[in-house]
């Protein structure tokens, strides 16, 4: 839940020379060490994707390879016809 705080002096697009970078989090408050209790880590995991999710990528990645087998037997047909127009 940490945020990079960008001054308005950087304008976030230039690097800045010296690696100053800060964060800010709602709970990060100086002296108030009974708020870090409520800072976490973001977890992301394997359960929380659908299946549903899992069958569209994988019919993604039947129809790449499918594709793939199509160009590749393109290319093979214009190589032997160059071959032949040598």
């Amino acid at each position: 839940g940490f945020r990079k705080v960008v001054h308005i002096e950087q304008g976030g697009l230039v690097k800045p020379e010296i690696d100053d970078t800060e964060f800010q989090h709602p709970y990060f408050i100086r002296g108030q060490e009974h708020l870090l209790e409520n800072i976490k880590r973001k977890v992301t995991s394997v359960s929380s994707i659908k299946n549903e999710d899992v069958k569209v990528r994988q019919d993604n990645v039947t129809k790449l390879l499918s594709d793939i087998q199509v160009m590749k037997g393109k290319q093979e047909s214009m190589d032997s016809k160059l071959i032949a127009m040598k």
